[in-house]
């Protein structure tokens, strides 16, 4: 083998063994996108609601332009009665998806425990035009159904 031969071989081999290294020594800087959501709609899942804020403040503030994320946020504070900051998350997500089904059923959720049944409703509309009967209408539905049910204090 000529020394010119030899020498592009190394060369080769070099860059090689620098690539495989880099790649090796590459980490992420925070979870996958699915991971995090993920990770989070297991607390949820499971009622820890306060378990899965501190995920998603760290996955939404590396997605911020991801409703599905914005959205679970919202649920989670909303769930243990952080309501604007719940809002804040809905809306941004609604302005991202303006007929995302889950963020227009838990807005219109909030709105319902929260006596603004007229808001609930156009949320409710939304849905009915999105979606017709699918389950998050008629989550909705029940939710506000139940709000007009209950005593005015």
């Amino acid at each position: 083998m000529s020394s010119r031969s030899m020498r592009a071989m190394m060369v080769a081999l070099a860059l090689a063994t620098a690539t495989v290294a880099q790649a090796a020594d590459t980490t992420p800087s925070s979870p996958a996108p699915a991971a995090g959501i993920k990770a989070a709609q297991m607390k949820i899942d499971s009622g820890d609601f306060r378990g899965a804020i501190p995920i998603l403040a760290v996955y939404t503030k590396d997605h911020p332009n991801d409703a599905d994320g914005l959205n679970l946020m919202g649920y989670s504070l909303r769930k243990t009665g952080q309501l604007d900051p719940a809002l804040q998350y809905y809306n941004r997500a609604l302005a991202l998806m303006p007929k995302h089904l889950g963020v227009n059923e838990y807005l219109g959720e909030l709105y319902a425990e929260t006596g603004q049944i007229d808001k609930a409703r156009e949320r409710l509309a939304v849905l009915q035009a999105a979606c017709g009967t699918c389950s998050q209408e008629l989550d909705l539905a029940a939710a506000i159904k139940a709000a007009e049910a209950k005593p005015k204090s």
